[in-house]
């Protein structure tokens, strides 16, 4: 009889606790039931084929933008090096990194003289800069 008691005695507050969770927010998850993961942003696949369109023709050697800023968006580890004004990625941090002030930010300044990228236009897609701005997000790798 002793045993029984125990077990029941377990049970409810087993129950108790489960309740108490649920009840304050806490879930407790089976991998199976897990969140699906956002998928990565592969620099070669996605990035790259962004600046090929939109901003190696400048910003590549013997370009206007890499005579004028060293900015050389050609290679990852060019893009990585930055450029006269420091870096251009913080990895994990979109909204800090220079290349989206450059390429975002500046579009909406008031300041006639904030450095639009492309100069000329039009701006990237908002796509476009979703995708750069995820990739920057998730790490900037090199992927």
């Amino acid at each position: 009889m002793r045993d029984r008691t125990v077990l029941n005695w377990r049970s409810a507050n087993i129950a108790a606790l489960i309740g108490a969770a649920a009840f304050i927010g806490i879930v407790v998850a089976r991998p199976s039931q897990a969140a699906p993961l956002e998928p990565k942003v592969s620099f070669a696949n996605q990035v790259m084929p962004i600046f090929e369109a939109h901003c190696l023709s400048c910003h590549s050697p013997g370009g206007v933008g890499y005579i004028a800023t060293n900015m050389d968006l050609s290679t990852y580890k060019q893009l990585r090096m930055g450029s006269i004004g420091g870096v251009t990625v913080i990895p994990f941090h979109a909204d800090r990194s220079p290349l989206m002030r450059y390429l975002k930010d500046n579009w909406h300044s008031t300041d006639k003289n904030a450095l639009k990228m492309p100069p000329l236009g039009p701006q990237l897609s908002p796509h476009d800069l979703q995708v750069i701005s995820d990739w920057i997000d998730q790490g900037a790798k090199n992927n």
